[in-house]
């Protein structure tokens, strides 16, 4: 028969690992490959699209040697506002996207500025890069086509909002900004502003990776 002491080495492995703690991304959920969906979820997903009064186009799938890529990528032509950066999307992020713009931040812009948006400056969506673009960082979820940085927004009256210089500013243009944030907040998986870290002062990031976390 094995001692005690013979038989407390055996298990203390299996114990220090059922009481390991997992590890969770907080920052552009870079450290998540999202996994493949199957060609059905696919299908399910652009027929969604199919359904709204957009225009888009399916792209072909993208590897790389970097481990970036993408398998249900569209490019969002027309979501019936202007969004000028926005290159190759995930079919759930555009989804999300436009209903984000469409329903929510026309909504905020009612209420809070009395004027609709009519054009919101992206700074990219799909890129092959780490997260926050630092050396030896996880791949991104821009790096799956799997997010989007929103940067400012346009009304009819010609005021322009900015995520940098309006976040703190106070009144309306704040109201809005953080009306907009919560609304993201519940159509993305990770949501990160100027309040998440210092990369993202100047933008909302928004994507589809694991979550929920909303800062």
């Amino acid at each position: 028969m094995s001692s005690p002491w013979l038989r407390a080495a055996l298990l203390l492995p299996l114990i220090l690992g059922a009481c390991a703690a997992p590890q969770v991304g907080t920052s552009d959920s870079g450290d998540f490959r999202p996994p493949a969906a199957s060609t059905a979820n696919f299908g399910d997903c652009y027929a969604r699209l199919d359904r709204l009064p957009i225009e888009y186009r399916r792209l072909p799938p993208r590897r790389t040697a970097e481990g970036c890529g993408f398998d249900d990528g569209v490019q969002l032509l027309d979501i019936g506002v202007p969004v000028p950066g926005l290159t190759a999307i995930s079919c759930p992020a555009a989804e999300a996207l436009y209903h984000w713009i469409d329903e929510d931040v026309q909504a905020a812009a009612r209420e809070r500025i009395g004027s609709a948006v009519v054009r919101v400056q992206s700074y990219g969506t799909y890129a092959c890069r780490a997260v926050n673009s630092r050396p030896g960082a996880r791949l991104s979820q821009h790096a799956f086509g799997n997010a989007v940085d929103i940067a400012a927004f346009t009304f009819a009256d010609g005021e322009v909002i900015r995520v940098e210089s309006g976040w703190r500013e106070g009144g309306a243009t704040t109201a809005f900004l953080r009306d907009v944030h919560r609304a993201a907040c519940r159509r993305f998986r990770t949501v990160i502003g100027p309040d998440g870290d210092r990369f993202h002062q100047d933008h909302f990031h928004m994507d589809m990776g694991p979550g929920p976390y909303c800062r």
